[in-house]
């Protein structure tokens, strides 16, 4: 903000005016300005050097305009003049270690920061003959989301969902330029070429958090997005969220405990009540299939193995408008009944706040629960928040049709983390898997080809046609409902004709395309093995940890 109203005062001030103000100023130690309030003049140098340096055209993407310097000489003097004075009177700059540029006779290096579906399937198709890979990521895995609700009540066991990176792109194990950096990435550097990272070791290092920096040839940026929680207070603190593998297990854990402390003797029976309620807030197929999975557990499991409980155990979805509001009309209504039947309350309703025991909605109901799932989408992280990029219409990671950031050279961006710029006239695509991974198939194709015309390094991809544009088509969208019932809704959009099927048979289908959507033969085996076992002998619910 101080840097947008700096370069719009130089528009309205002349030239001597400024002029007088350096030369009554830039001797005194500290100075008031109505931009800067009680900065240094070294601080003031450096704000000068910024004008300077920035990137026009990217001030203009955000509505920003800057004089260029061949129309204001005195100012570009004065930026001169304070680069220099401001250089030496600093005599320390922060140092990483990391990796360097790299040389002309080594191969061009890609960062991609991410392990999701976009990052993943970029990784699998990257010719890492043309390419050096770094892969920059808080977990080592990718998680297959669709089956994740399965996992937190023991129908699948959690490495049946997680495929580790290694196996996705085996260069990062072996090939000796090539690595996978367990780390968060902090900040992108784009006219250096470089990322700024720290790592993740929950204690297992000594220099805590430790930091570094990965130059770049070309930049990857599939960081996902964060759980949309609309700045209602506690969310944060007492739900739970669904998107990694360790919410579930949190989840599992969660939910198995309340189970057994409400057996416990001397709970009252309203703790009891409490304590064995499950709320979920959001009725996506995130938390449809939740609520679905929490109810076949209920009806098969619990009656079996918690019988003075039984008839305690609630589950209640609470959702704003209607569930599953992409899916068929009638697909809707076949979920509302069948969720009904199986015991799930469905309440429509908005959250205000929640507290460690309930939860108070918007028109004041106090609604208790011993276990809070959130599922309400997904926004920006604050990573991706912290970028000086240009945004899409929602905050997302601006691109062009071929997934290029414009206003910073050999940055591409997908998955949920990134959305067509407006002026591409093309929407935000849905946050979902499908969208992610086909993004990252038409990325990897395209680096590939740059890569075998020898536009692999920085700056040497200017003059490669790319090819067609990135073009979205949806092919349908499946949701399970418990006790062997889904839905399938084939649709490419929600306003279109096609195919709607709800049932056994949807069901059937639903099994069948993520088995064989699920990344490696191992994790298939796993997936078909842990059906199997929870059909003959039931889900274990066993509480480790």
């Amino acid at each position: 903000m101080a840097l947008a109203r700096m370069s719009r005062s130089s528009l309205r001030r002349s030239e001597g005016a400024i002029q007088n103000m350096f030369n009554e100023e830039q001797h005194k130690q500290k100075y008031s300005s109505p931009f800067i309030p009680n900065a240094t003049a070294q601080g003031k140098f450096s704000y000068f050097s910024s004008i300077k340096r920035e990137n026009h055209m990217s001030l203009w993407s955000r509505g920003i305009r800057v004089t260029p310097h061949y129309q204001n000489p005195t100012a570009e003097r004065i930026v001169e003049e304070s680069d220099s004075e401001y250089e030496a009177t600093t005599t320390t700059t922060t140092k990483y270690p990391g990796l360097e540029a790299t040389r002309p006779s080594e191969k061009p290096r890609v960062v991609v920061l991410g392990t999701g579906w976009a990052a993943c399937r970029f990784l699998k198709g990257l010719d890492t003959n043309i390419y050096d890979v770094v892969c920059i990521s808080p977990r080592n895995h990718m998680v297959f989301t669709p089956l994740l609700a399965s996992t937190c009540v023991g129908t699948l066991e959690f490495r049946s969902v997680a495929e580790p990176v290694s196996r996705i792109q085996s260069a990062l194990a072996s090939n000796p330029n090539s690595y996978f950096y367990l780390a968060s990435c902090s900040g992108v550097d784009t006219e250096k070429h470089e990322v700024y990272c720290e790592t993740v070791s929950n204690g297992g290092l000594s220099n805590e958090p430790y930091r570094f920096k990965v130059a770049y040839d070309k930049l990857v940026i599939a960081s996902g997005a964060a759980p949309l929680t609309f700045g209602i207070n506690g969310v944060e603190e007492h739900a739970f969220f669904l998107r990694e593998v360790n919410h579930a297990q949190e989840i599992r854990k969660k939910l198995l405990l309340n189970l057994m402390l409400s057996e416990n003797p001397g709970i009252s029976e309203e703790e009891k009540k409490r304590l064995l309620h499950c709320v979920v807030i959001g009725g996506g197929p995130t938390g449809v299939e939740f609520s679905g999975e929490l109810s076949d557990f209920i009806m098969r499991d619990v009656r079996e193995r918690y019988s003075h409980v039984k008839d305690d155990v609630k589950v209640t979805l609470i959702e704003a408008n209607e569930i599953l509001s992409s899916f068929d009309v009638g697909l809707r209504q076949y979920a509302t009944n069948h969720l009904t039947k199986s015991g799930v309350r469905l309440m429509r309703g908005v959250v205000k706040e929640v507290h460690q025991k309930k939860i108070v909605l918007n028109d004041g109901t106090d609604v208790p629960y011993g276990l809070l799932v959130w599922s309400t989408g997904v926004g920006p992280s604050n990573f991706v928040k912290s970028l000086h990029l240009p945004n899409s219409p929602g905050g997302r990671i601006g691109v062009d049709q071929w997934l290029r950031v414009p206003s910073a050279e050999d940055v591409f961006a997908m998955g949920d983390c990134a959305g067509f710029l407006e002026q591409t006239g093309r929407p935000v695509l849905p946050a979902l898997a499908q969208v992610a991974e086909r993004q990252g198939k038409f990325l990897v194709e395209l680096f590939n080809k740059i890569g075998k015309q020898n536009g692999g390094k920085a700056f040497s991809a200017n003059d490669i046609p790319f090819g067609d544009p990135f073009v979205y088509r949806h092919l349908g969208s499946m949701a399970t409902v418990g006790r062997y019932k889904a839905l399938v809704d084939l649709r490419q959009s929600k306003d279109a004709k096609g195919i709607s099927l709800a049932g056994f048979l949807s069901w059937f289908i639903w099994r069948s395309a993520y088995l064989t959507r699920v990344i490696s033969w191992r994790n298939r085996f796993y997936v078909a093995v842990n059906w199997a076992t929870t059909l003959v002998f039931g889900r274990d619910n066993s509480r480790i940890g």
